[in-house]
């Protein structure tokens, strides 16, 4: 008697877990100079008024007055705009995560979602539009 064994497929189930586990475990990109260019720093004054939104992440744009500027689009994830005037910016798509906006006047501020609010660092002194109604 002959014994005929088939080869078995491994089951997709294990496929599956290997390719999660090496998803898993392969390094994530690091954020480097060359993705946030402006980390820890000022940008010039004329950098928003030129071109483009340039990538704001991690900048320091305390105080920093940019009413009426088209930062949608904008990667400003980790930026800090304490104190900042955003009125009358467009912020429509703006990566705010962990951005802070404590005491940042964004009352004008055109395309701004309970989203963005949620992933900021806001406080009793962030003013926001009258019209939008957010809970954290």
């Amino acid at each position: 008697m002959q014994s005929s064994r088939a080869r078995l497929k491994p089951p997709v189930t294990v496929v599956v877990l290997a390719i999660l586990a090496l998803t898993l475990t392969w390094p994530a990109p690091a954020t480097t100079e060359a993705s946030c260019p402006l980390a820890g720093k000022r940008p010039a004054d004329d950098l928003l008024t030129k071109g483009g939104p340039p990538s704001l992440c991690k900048a320091d744009l305390t105080g920093i007055n940019v009413s009426g500027a088209k930062l949608g689009g904008a990667d400003l994830h980790e930026a800090n705009l304490r104190g900042a005037n955003l009125s009358r910016t467009d912020v429509r798509r703006a990566n705010l995560n962990n951005v802070n906006l404590i005491g940042a006047n964004l009352s004008s501020a055109s395309g701004l979602t309970c989203d963005q609010i949620r992933g900021a660092q806001t406080d009793e002194t962030t003013n926001l539009p009258a019209s939008l109604k957010c809970t954290k």
